[in-house]
């Protein structure tokens, strides 16, 4: 039998479609923004010549007027898929550049950029279904100018943390899960689906070697965020506190704080100068083969005893983790505050890896996770049973950073334990989800809530690219093969040829 002409027609209408779709121009002027939301996910890893608007969607903006620093970001909920942005200006010149390499986030920019139609190519650089959110901004003045601009005045950090989650009670099978190797280096241990163990041996190990006597660790994912005017700038030098006798050894805490020194955090102002103050210790890792800020985040178990009233009593808590984070994903996605100081970094080679002059800390707008494989990512859970429980992720406990805000270090996890299932009810910023204050993280990026929504705009309809040199919508098109199809879709009584 024949094919139908009708489906064929419709068929073709598809296939044309699908031959390179653009989406249509956006127009940004001075401190515009425009918000997409990726309706397609990316796969492979495609090089820029290789490119076609099926791999690599494309996205037009119109700048009505000059403006200082064109802005162009990206968000992916995983930091193992790679997805490059590449900016085009209206000659077709690849300007601008970016990945998320080993990143959640990553933005391009272009400074004193050309008016006219511009393009924002995305292009999968190593992904695997990897979803994606783009933004976009026009600045009138650069962040940096803005800063400059006033009285002096200290820029100082604010640290929150990303609600815990991707929680499991398995544990890393790689023996050496603190060193730097990929997040895939590090998979669970398990066998057939069942989880061998769910500490490992140094949070097992007992407290007079350095362990913490863990036996059943609820593992989660988590880490600290800087969303405040300044950076989180922390310095410590080792040799030089070797030989003054200020660092010191603790053979008592040898899997976890080897050395331990004094620190400090640099606080930076409008004008560029610095000043140093005292900030509580680092420690040298041995299985994280680096560099702490010590104790800045500190984990803890609660058990929901009333869901109706928030009713909720501690029953366990997990060692209080030092970090040393790197700008890795943005903690506001609807503010364009993101910096690009860098003071830090747990890149091989890096500030963390420094005897003579390391740096610890997070630039403007910037955060980092630690996985559920890394040493410390974890609660007691010793003891408990199913139920409802609230996990907490506190940054700064003791109080050692000086901050734009001191009330706000407490993120939560709501989740329901059945067995080894955990399920994740709520996560957000604030205590608890009875906190009146609290907000609410949604969707699949660490950092994404629901607030992100309000300012998500959904594409324009997409346009269908011609190599001939026109452009026609994809309604055009059908309304066009419609009209052509009018003779069958009249005969009677089939319209089967």
């Amino acid at each position: 039998m024949r094919q139908p002409t009708l489906i064929k027609l419709i068929s073709m209408a598809a296939l044309m479609a699908a031959s390179s779709i653009v989406f249509s121009a956006d127009i940004l002027s001075a401190d515009d923004t425009v918000f997409w939301e990726g309706t397609e996910t990316l796969d492979g890893n495609v090089p820029a010549e290789a490119c076609t608007a099926m791999s690599c969607p494309v996205y037009e903006l119109e700048l009505a007027e000059p403006g200082a620093r064109l802005r162009v970001g990206i968000a992916t909920p995983y930091r193992t898929n790679t997805i490059a942005i590449e900016l085009l200006n209206p000659a077709g010149e690849l300007v601008a550049s970016d990945s998320t390499d080993n990143q959640f986030n990553s933005e391009a920019q272009v400074d004193n950029p050309q008016t006219g139609l511009w393009t924002i190519r995305v292009r999968p650089a190593g992904a695997e279904r990897a979803s994606y959110r783009l933004r976009a901004k026009l600045e009138s003045k650069t962040q940096e100018a803005t800063v400059a601009e006033g009285p002096v005045r200290q820029l100082l950090p604010n640290l929150r943390t990303v609600p815990p989650y991707e929680f499991t009670f398995t544990a890393p099978l790689n023996p050496l899960n603190g060193l730097y190797p990929p997040d895939t280096v590090n998979p669970p241990a398990s066998v057939l689906g069942h989880g061998l163990y769910s500490c490992t041996a140094d949070e097992a190990a007992p407290k007079i070697a350095g362990g913490a006597e863990a036996k059943i660790c609820l593992r989660l994912t988590s880490g600290p965020i800087n969303i405040g005017s300044g950076l989180y700038d922390m310095r410590f030098q080792l040799t030089e506190d070797i030989q003054d006798g200020h660092a010191e050894l603790h053979p008592e805490e040898a899997l976890s704080r080897i050395v331990v020194g004094p620190m400090e955090q640099a606080i930076h102002s409008s004008d560029g100068s610095v000043e140093f103050v005292n900030a509580g210790t680092y420690s040298f890792h041995p299985t994280h083969a680096h560099f702490h800020d010590d104790y800045i985040l500190s984990y803890y178990l609660y058990k929901v005893l009333d869901s109706d009233t928030g009713l909720m009593e501690r029953v366990g808590e997990g060692s209080k983790s030092g970090f040393c984070p790197a700008d890795q994903l943005w903690g506001n996605w609807d503010k364009f505050e993101q910096g690009f100081e860098k003071p830090g970094g747990d890149s091989p080679g890096g500030s963390c890896f420094s005897p003579t002059n390391g740096v610890v800390g997070l630039s403007v707008g910037w955060g980092d996770v630690y996985r559920w494989q890394r040493p410390g990512q974890y609660v007691e859970f010793y003891g408990q049973g199913n139920g409802k429980y609230v996990i907490w992720s506190m940054v700064d406990e003791n109080n050692n950073v000086i901050e734009e805000d001191e009330t706000d270090n407490t993120s939560y996890a709501y989740v329901e334990i059945q067995g080894t299932d955990v399920t994740i009810l709520e996560r957000g910023w604030g205590q608890s989800p009875w906190d009146t204050n609290k907000t609410v993280f949604t969707g699949p990026h660490p950092t994404q809530r629901s607030t992100d929504n309000n300012e998500m705009v959904p594409s324009n309809p997409p346009e269908q690219q011609f190599s001939g040199g026109g452009s026609m919508g994809l309604f055009t098109i059908l309304l066009l093969l419609l009209w052509a199809a009018r003779p069958i879709l009249q005969r009677k009584p089939s319209l089967i040829d």
